[in-house]
């Protein structure tokens, strides 16, 4: 369940590079000949991450109260008309207050294959998944009981930040196999979107973590363009996902018109019936669904959504006519 209303402002913790911090620390205790009994690189990274959740939320709390420090007659048009429920004529906390903070993260499959050598569709990666999840949780569960503001596990979209991290990443500790071998971070808690697998694997999987999550969050499959036509088989998906108690499900099903002569379906760069390159190609990228991917969104989000695993492929008795 979500707590609050809205998320007023998000914090995210790049979690690759605390990874690759505690790597680092593991291997200079290690020839420093300094390492005490329980030290792995995992409990390093615990520690680095239960360190860095408090500086997030640090950082949350700095922003809300700067927030409820403006004067109301700055946003005259959301309290007029209705925009800000609980507002009581005379701060913007009293509205403010419903909302969450959200403390976000990016990158757990590229974080697992650091520590571990794997990710979360292994047993051993979920283990370790599940046990980091659980840090966030228990975390701002504390934060919130603590401080009665509403700070909440967020599953991040990254927009910018899988491709902005990424950069960086990539200029410290240059290209690690699968992790910092292409243009973008991980979504979250999200299976890597190469990974050759079946929609009802990806929510088998994800569905095991989103429960962690009460800031928002989402589980999407990725269809041809077929899907269109299968009707009872999008209902299977449906369901399948409700049953898994996933709060936020999305299928993905790429669509493209030429602008030319009128013709819909999933193509490249030109149209095969006229071989017009003037084509809007729709496409969801996080949570935005666009007609101009290639344009709208950085070069790490574009890579992203053309590595994506067309999950039908898995789907028994599924072709593009279905």
């Amino acid at each position: 369940m979500k707590d609050g209303r809205g998320n007023i402002c998000p914090v995210t913790i790049i979690m690759p590079t605390l990874a690759m911090e505690a790597k680092e620390e593991y291997d200079y205790r290690k020839n420093k000949n300094v390492l005490i009994k329980d030290d792995t690189i995992i409990s390093i990274f615990m520690q680095l991450l239960d360190k860095k959740i408090d500086e997030a939320k640090d950082m949350l709390v700095e922003r809300y109260n700067w927030i409820i420090s403006q004067n109301p007659a700055s946003a005259k048009f959301m309290y007029e008309n209705g925009l800000m429920m609980g507002y009581d004529g005379k701060t913007i906390e009293s509205a403010m207050k419903h909302g969450t903070l959200a403390l976000g993260q990016i990158g757990l499959a590229e974080t697992l294959q650091i520590l571990i050598g794997t990710d979360h569709t292994t047993y051993q990666g979920m283990e370790l998944a599940k046990k980091i999840e659980q840090l966030f949780k228990e975390k701002c569960a504390k934060f919130k009981k603590d401080l009665h503001l509403n700070i909440g596990v967020y599953y991040t979209p990254a927009e910018n930040l899988c491709y902005t991290a990424m950069k960086k990443f990539q200029k410290k500790y240059g290209n690690i196999q699968n992790v910092s071998d292409k243009e973008f971070f991980t979504n979250s808690i999200h299976v890597p979107v190469w990974k050759h697998i079946s929609p009802f694997e990806k929510i088998d999987i994800e569905s095991q973590l989103t429960g962690y999550s009460n800031a928002g969050c989402i589980t999407y499959i990725e269809l041809d363009s077929g899907a269109k036509n299968n009707l009872p088989a999008l209902e299977q998906l449906v369901n399948y996902a409700m049953d898994k108690d996933i709060p936020y499900f999305a299928i993905n099903v790429p669509n493209d018109t030429c602008l030319s002569c009128g013709y819909c379906d999933e193509f490249n760069d030109k149209c095969p019936e006229c071989g017009s390159e003037d084509i809007q190609q729709l496409r969801r990228v996080t949570g935005y669904l666009t007609g101009s991917y290639k344009t709208a969104f950085n070069k790490g989000k574009q890579q992203e959504t053309e590595m994506r695993y067309k999950h039908s492929k898995q789907l028994k008795g599924w072709t593009h006519e279905n």
